[in-house]
């Protein structure tokens, strides 16, 4: 009996080494490896709202890289690096609901490459370990609150903060973080609104707001006119965004959204903020494409995540739809807040 117990915890011990094997071989061929040098650094932000905010930042570098655990994923990167010589544009990523530093990281890199500095906070109270203000009053206001102090940062304090062209700043957000942007870059939303119309419709984010609730708008703590450009990913509370709301924002935007998102609805999200924007607006509709389509294309450890995150609409292939998107978030923001110098190659 003993040897017939022995027999079975050998081929037990030896099925875990080989699926440990296997899953260790995956993950490293699918670790991100980008095409130039790219540094990144994890600070901690004060905030005016009390504690800190936690930024995780990407940036060129001419240091040699290493492959480095980032969430669920390797990354070919040099932490801690130093900057690469000349005056960068900062771009800052506002993630959605329950994100992470790391949601859209083949973004940040794509922008890295490019010469961007690209600084992505974990907004409190609303990431993959506290959801707990989501839904709540200042839900929306606080994160926007939290985009401008990280601007405020990485202009004063950031360690490499002289080499930052404090009139190159540009903004990305992702649904929450999209509804966020808005707000950083001088829109008014009219929140009672949405409010209105959830008791009406129902909608995704209606189940997120707290009863009785309505949202307060942020636009006088949020607002950053250090924002030049910013990109907008599958953007939801669109029925707060009013041509009256919007018309102060004169910035150059670029709208991106999913004509299979369920979850923000390209009618009355997106393509009715791309209306009543008073400037002009570039709209792609990402066919075949659902919400969460935005987010990095998940890894091998993808099953640890909620299933709808990794989840696409049928035939959508997440993975070539981000080669051509962050190809284009790219473009845009060189085209409105001006291209570094080429850096070298990798060798």
């Amino acid at each position: 009996m003993m040897k017939i117990i022995l027999r079975v915890l050998i081929w037990v011990l030896a099925l875990l080494g080989a699926g440990v094997g296997v899953l260790t071989v995956s993950l490293l061929a699918s670790a991100i490896r980008p095409a130039r040098n790219i540094g990144i650094d994890q600070v901690q932000v004060s905030d005016a709202g009390g504690g800190s905010i936690g930024v995780l930042i990407y940036y060129p570098t001419q240091s040699k890289p290493q492959l480095t655990w980032m969430g669920l994923l390797f990354a070919d990167v040099a932490p801690r690096a130093p900057l690469a010589t000349g005056q960068h544009a900062l771009v800052v990523i506002s993630h959605g609901t329950a994100g992470a530093a790391t949601s859209h990281i083949d973004t940040a890199i794509a922008l890295a490459e490019r010469g961007f500095v690209v600084a992505a906070p974990i907004h409190n109270r609303d990431n993959f370990q506290d959801q707990s203000g989501i839904g709540a009053a200042s839900w929306i206001a606080d994160r926007a609150r939290e985009i401008r102090r990280v601007n405020d940062f990485m202009l004063t304090q950031w360690r490499f903060r002289a080499q930052i062209d404090a009139n190159r700043i540009g903004l990305f957000g992702f649904s929450a973080g999209a509804t966020t942007a808005l707000i950083n870059v001088g829109a008014q939303p009219d929140f009672a609104l949405v409010t209105s119309d959830c008791r009406q419709h129902s909608q995704f984010v209606c189940r997120l707001l707290r009863p009785d609730v309505t949202l307060q708008s942020g636009a006088e703590q949020g607002y950053d006119s250090r924002i030049k450009a910013v990109v907008l990913a599958a953007p939801g509370l669109g029925m707060g965004f009013t041509r009256t709301s919007l018309a102060r924002v004169n910035i150059p935007v670029a709208i991106w959204a999913g004509d299979r998102d369920v979850n923000a609805p390209l009618a009355g999200n997106a393509a009715a903020i791309a209306a009543n924007w008073p400037t002009l607006v570039s709209v792609h509709v990402a066919q075949g494409a659902g919400h969460f389509s935005f987010l990095a294309p998940c890894g091998p450890l993808g099953l640890l995540l909620p299933p709808m995150l990794c989840s696409d609409p049928a035939n959508f292939d997440r993975r070539a739809f981000h080669q051509t998107f962050n190809s284009e978030v790219a473009a845009f923001f060189e085209a409105r807040l001006g291209r570094d110098p080429p850096l070298d190659e990798r060798p």
